[in-house]
C-alpha cells in the first residue's frame, strides 16, 4: 500500500453576521442569485437541472490565469452549502458554509475555505497569499450582501 501524500494546506475561517434570517440568506449563495449582491460576480453554468445552486451543479468562473470550475457538494436549504473549486493556478479550495440563527432575524453564515496546492506553482501562489487579503474578501462579501439586503428592504 502506498504511503498518503499530504499537500500543505490552509484553512482558513471567517464569521459574516448578515441582518437576514437564513431563509432569506441561503439562496443568495448561488451562482445566480450572487450577481444581484456581489459587485463584479460572474459565472457560466455548466450543469444545473434548475438553473441555479443545487446538489451537483457545476459551474465556472473566470480566473486571471484561466478558468474556475466549480461543483456544489452539499446543499442543505437554509442549513449548509459546500464547494469545491479547481483553480488555473492549481490550487484546489473546500468551501463550507453553515447558517444559522444569531440574534433577532440575522445570520450567523460561518465560512470554512480549505485550500490545497496540486503542485509547487500552486504551492508558491498559496504561500504568497495572506490571512489579511482573504479576511479582506470575507468583509468585503459581508458588507456588499448586507448593503444589497438593506437596499432591498427599503425598496419594499
Amino acid at each position: 500500500m502506498p504511503a498518503p501524500v499530504l499537500a500543505a494546506r490552509v484553512v482558513r475561517t471567517f464569521v459574516q453576521h448578515i441582518h437576514a434570517t437564513p431563509e432569506e440568506v441561503f439562496p443568495l449563495l448561488c451562482p445566480e442569485l450572487e450577481k444581484a449582491w456581489l459587485p463584479g460576480w460572474d459565472y457560466r453554468m455548466i450543469h444545473s437541472a434548475s438553473g441555479v445552486a443545487e446538489l451537483g451543479a457545476v459551474f465556472e468562473t473566470p480566473h486571471p490565469m484561466g478558468t474556475t470550475r466549480w461543483v456544489v457538494t452539499e446543499h442543505e436549504p437554509a442549513r449548509r452549502v459546500g464547494f469545491v473549486r479547481w483553480q488555473a493556478d492549481g490550487v484546489v479550495v473546500r468551501i463550507g458554509i453553515t447558517l444559522g440563527r444569531h440574534h433577532a432575524g440575522t445570520t450567523a453564515v460561518c465560512i470554512e475555505y480549505t485550500f490545497t496546492p496540486t503542485d509547487e506553482g500552486a504551492r508558491a501562489i498559496l504561500a504568497a497569499s495572506t490571512e489579511k487579503e482573504w479576511l479582506d474578501n470575507m468583509a468585503h462579501w459581508e458588507g456588499s450582501m448586507n448593503e444589497w439586503l438593506r437596499r432591498q428592504a427599503m425598496a419594499r
